[in-house]
């Protein structure tokens, strides 16, 4: 509709003119003509009523998982048997 107006008038009074609503074209007449012909009763089913009931529940969390015994062992320095090399050595690219 706004096309066939602005070939009339300027593209600001064709706008207007389209949206106004007292310029109805063949597609706002079809449209207007179905929902008269809709039935109300259609439209308005009723809606059976839903009883709502709180209701409390116990829920009980299980752990992730199971738990496990590690192997225990001491490490002390007097049961290391070596020391470190003095200098450390250096390696060499040829």
């Amino acid at each position: 509709m706004i096309v066939s107006y602005a070939k009339e008038r300027s593209l600001c009074a064709a706008i207007v003119q389209t949206f106004d609503g007292a310029h109805p074209c063949s597609l706002c007449h079809a449209v207007n003509k179905g929902k008269n012909s809709e039935k109300k009763s259609e439209l308005q089913l009723p809606t059976p009523k839903m009883d709502l009931m709180c209701v409390t529940r116990t829920t009980r969390l299980s752990p992730l998982s199971a738990p496990f015994d590690y192997a225990t062992s001491t490490f002390s320095s007097p049961e290391i048997k070596h020391s470190p090399l003095v200098p450390p050595p250096r390696f060499q690219l040829s």
